[in-house]
């Protein structure tokens, strides 16, 4: 997490503008002593990570962007949450944004 938060903080747009703005914090909530060790390919979960913190990063002018994580023990998984005070995802478009290959305007 503290990598991903890195190379977000550090990334930028086509036009060279940082997508972290200087009005924008970046907060890890995740607990790495309370949570198992997850076994899969880190550098597709560190991409999937950093896919998700940046398109929040993108969307959010001002406030936060926070990382947490929970396990769910009893469905043996664990849940990677990217929370952040962007403009958020308007109600018409929350029902294909799931699809492959989709994206809202704006």
């Amino acid at each position: 997490v503290d990598e991903v938060i890195g190379m977000t903080e550090m990334a930028v747009d086509k036009n060279g503008r940082h997508l972290v703005g200087s009005n924008v914090v970046m907060v890890n909530d995740v607990c790495r002593g309370k949570l198992p060790m997850v076994v899969g390919d880190s550098y597709k979960i560190t991409q999937l990570l950093y896919n998700l913190v940046t398109n929040a990063a993108k969307f959010t002018v001002a406030g936060s962007i926070q990382l947490s994580a929970r396990e769910d023990q009893e469905r043996s998984m664990l849940e990677l949450d990217v929370a952040d005070t962007g403009k958020g995802i308007e109600p018409e478009a929350l029902k294909r944004i799931f699809e492959p290959f989709q994206q809202t305007e704006n």
